[in-house]
Order: C-alpha cells, then structure tokens, then sequence
C-alpha cells in the first residue's frame, strides 16, 4: 500500500515538473500545438531561438535603429529604445543583433493568422548595436490576440559573436489589465534589468518606453 501510494505521489510530482517546463517554452511555428496565453507571451526560455524567427532572416549588416512600419500604418505610434550591455551590466556590448516582431494593432502576426506565431510575422525588425550599445525600434503599439487574455508584447531575441541566437523575456507595458501578478511571476529574467517598461506619450503623440538589455550567457 505504501508502495502504491509513493508511486501515484511521483507521479502527480512528474505531471507538474513537466506543466512548469512547459509554461517556458518559447512559441512554436505553425504546424506545432498551440501554448496557452501565459506561455505564448513569457518567452523566458533557455531554449535557443529557431532559425526562422530571428537573425537568419535579417539584413547583412543592420542598423542600431529600425522602423518596422510604414506611416499608414493602423495603431498608436510606439517608439522604443535601450542599451545593451555585457553581462556584467555595465559595459556597452557592441555587435549584438536584437530581432523584434510583434502582433499588429488587430492581434494579428500576419493578415490570415490572428493571434497566432508564423514564421514571417508581418511587423518585425533587426538592430545591430555600435560601440554604445543602444538600439532603437519604431513601430505602433502591438494589439492584444483576439479574444484571448494575453497581455500585448513584443517578443524577442539576442544574438552575436559568442551568443547563439535566444529568446529573451518578450517586451510588456505597465497598466495592460492582463498583466497580471501571476503573469509577472512567469517572467524569467531572460534580458536582465526590467521587461514591463513604463509608455510615456511625446509631444508629437508617440508612446515612448526605455528597456535596457543584459547579455547572458546561454
């Protein structure tokens, strides 16, 4: 009997090691299973990034700022910007290509897809940082996926000399009424410093936020 019960308790302990795992695993193409809302919008794993989703794509040599969108573009005009540093949290870190893409205002990657991964998201954007170490995107404020309580966000990668491309945590804005307390504890530390940036609107009407990076090692 006791045996019989030390068997079911292992096995209620394997059920949940693999349910946490799972919550960390990065969004998969289509063609694979969906994750739940938390685990699509985390983006805190270790797990290096596929080859469809990031740097391979991107230009030669790429710019420390991009716009992702084009004026006509639906949506509030966002603008973000940070530096990227080694991993001591100080040193500029020159050379690191941050890939971004996020939903459009709609929740949509792409024009059939709503609120689903795909390989080529429709906005999406590469920096390559200087000697400082900054980088800036200018986009619109992502929309949240239809009918789903998923907080908006941008998600993202790093990688460059010494760094194989991976996620980091996704970007995620203060006062998103689904960013909620138990999302927030899902956050890994993926990028180091803070991923819920604070949006302050400029005179020209555009939403500002800063995010500062810090490399790790993976």
């Amino acid at each position: 009997m006791k045996e019989q019960n030390l068997n079911e308790l292992n096995r209620r302990q394997f059920i949940k090691r693999v349910a946490v795992v799972a919550v960390a695993l990065p969004a998969l193409p289509l063609g694979f299973a969906a994750l739940r809302d938390s685990e699509a919008t985390s983006r805190a794993a270790a797990a290096p990034a596929q080859e469809w989703a990031g740097a391979a794509d991107g230009p030669a040599n790429p710019s420390w700022k991009t716009k992702m969108v084009a004026g006509s573009e639906p949506g509030e005009p966002l603008l973000i910007s940070g530096t990227i540093f080694q991993p001591d949290g100080v040193t500029p870190a020159k050379g690191i290509t941050l890939y971004v893409y996020h939903t459009d205002a709609r929740g949509y990657y792409t024009n059939e897809d709503p609120g689903r991964q795909a390989q080529k998201p429709r906005l999406r954007g590469w920096m390559r940082t200087g000697e400082d170490g900054r980088y800036e995107f200018r986009t619109i404020r992502p929309g949240a996926y239809p009918g789903r309580k998923a907080a908006q966000h941008i998600h993202a990668t790093l990688s460059g000399t010494g760094y194989p491309e991976y996620w980091i945590d996704s970007y995620f804005f203060e006062g998103d009424p689904y960013l909620t307390a138990e999302h927030r504890a899902t956050l890994g530390g993926r990028g180091g410093f803070q991923p819920v940036i604070t949006l302050k609107r400029d005179e020209q009407g555009v939403l500002r936020g800063i995010r500062d990076i810090k490399l790790q090692h993976i």
